[in-house]
Formats: C-alpha cells, sequence, structure tokens
C-alpha cells in the first residue's frame, strides 16, 4: 500500500510539473535544482475559466515560456475566491486581501528560498487589483474597512521581481464605485510594472462598475501577452 502511494504521488507531482504548476515543498526549503529561472505568480479575474490560473494566466506562462526557450518557466496561482461581490466594497475588499495574502506570501517564499530566480507576477480584472494592492506601499488606506491589514512588502523582495503586469485591472472610477480606495502600484515596482487596457475595455477605461463587456475578455488572444512577455525580458539578465 505504501509503495503504490508513493507511485501515485510521483505520477502527480510528475502531471503538476509538466502544466507548470509549481508544487510546494513539504520541509520549507529548496535546492537550486528545484528553482526555476522565471516565477510567474498570476492571479486570475472572476469567475475566469481556466483554473487555476485563468486564460490569461495561462497566454502569460505560454507568452514566457516562447519567450525564454533555453530557461525554466513556472507558474502558480493565487489562491483566493475572486468573488463578484463588487456592490459590498468590504466584501470585495476581503477577497482582494486574501488574494494579497497569498501573493505576497508566494514572492517572500520564492525570494527567500530561491535566490536566484526572477519573479513575475501578473493578474487580469479582479486579480489584477489584487495584484496592485500586493505590490503597493499604500495598504494602510484600507485600514478603516478591515480588520487585519496585509502589510507592504519589503524592498529586499522587490530586488527579485522582474515584472509586474496588470491587465485588464480596474479604473479608479470603478474602485469608487466599489467603495473601496483605489490602489497604486510601490515605488519599489513602478519601473517594472506594465499596465495593458484594450480601448474599450469598460472596466479599466475609467467607466462605472458594471459587467464586463466582451472587449475585457480578450487579453488572453489579442498579443498582449506576448509583449508583456517580451518586457520581462528586457529586464531579465
Amino acid at each position: 500500500m505504501q509503495i503504490m502511494t508513493k507511485r501515485l504521488l510521483v505520477v502527480l507531482v510528475g502531471l503538476l510539473s509538466i502544466i507548470g504548476v509549481a508544487v510546494p515543498s513539504g520541509t520549507g526549503t529548496a535546492s537550486a535544482a528545484d528553482c526555476a529561472d522565471i516565477h510567474l505568480v498570476f492571479a486570475r479575474g472572476t469567475q475566469e475559466a481556466g483554473a487555476p490560473v485563468g486564460t490569461t494566466g495561462q497566454a502569460m506562462y505560454r507568452s514566457l515560456q516562447n519567450r525564454f526557450p533555453g530557461k525554466t518557466v513556472r507558474v502558480s496561482p493565487v489562491r483566493y475566491q475572486a468573488s463578484d461581490s463588487f456592490a459590498e466594497g468590504v466584501d470585495f475588499l476581503k477577497t482582494v486581501a486574501e488574494g494579497v495574502r497569498d501573493t505576497q506570501g508566494q514572492m517572500r517564499a520564492i525570494a527567500s528560498r530561491c535566490p536566484s530566480t526572477r519573479i513575475v507576477v501578473g493578474g487580469y480584472s479582479q486579480g489584477a487589483a489584487v495584484i496592485t494592492y500586493a505590490v503597493s506601499d499604500q495598504l494602510s488606506a484600507v485600514a478603516p474597512l478591515l480588520t487585519e491589514v496585509p502589510s507592504p512588502l519589503s524592498g529586499s523582495v522587490a530586488r527579485h521581481v522582474a515584472g509586474v503586469l496588470i491587465f485588464g485591472g480596474p479604473a479608479d472610477r470603478w474602485f469608487r464605485d466599489a467603495r473601496v480606495p483605489p490602489m497604486r502600484v510601490g515605488a519599489r515596482y513602478r519601473a517594472m510594472t506594465r499596465e495593458y487596457c484594450i480601448p474599450g475595455d469598460n472596466i479599466c477605461d475609467g467607466g462605472p462598475i458594471s459587467r464586463p463587456n466582451t472587449v475585457h475578455g480578450q487579453y488572453a488572444v489579442n498579443g498582449m501577452t506576448d509583449n508583456a512577455a517580451n518586457f520581462v525580458a528586457r529586464r531579465v539578465h
């Protein structure tokens, strides 16, 4: 029975490695062989297909693989509910904060265990909001709305980050309509950030809070993930 269990575990780990999803280490340590050259941490959008990273995250992962054929690329999902409770600002902020804590935890762990790995963080739609909050230095702005506010990342983590990629992130008016404060990427991360908004996307173009239109769902297929991979390539040495 133990032999069969071990074999099943080996098969499962192998399958997860094939599709590129990171397998957490049970010991909390990692050897150089366990560390990828580039590690993408991606937050999916609200109810986005293609779990766990979403179709946009899958496209971003493929773009990085194609752009870095001689390097190992890994992807891991941000674990959060991606709730659609946009009308209730505090509920929305709670699910985003859940994603922020997971994102920051992964970034800290990778930076500590794999110091040579270049970290890329990205998100689509609500996931873009998660990533923006995760690398913000203004998290105290949400203190009146949350009992537990995530802490800003330290500068030691930022040194390991090669890119912050925002796809279809909600505009300021969207945040205000949801009754939560807009966020800005922290000063340490601004030069390594690229924001992508398709013209006519009603989530990121400054319109009122509403259900996304068809334009908002095109980031996985319109070539912007390739542009983002090229941006990362210019920063990876």
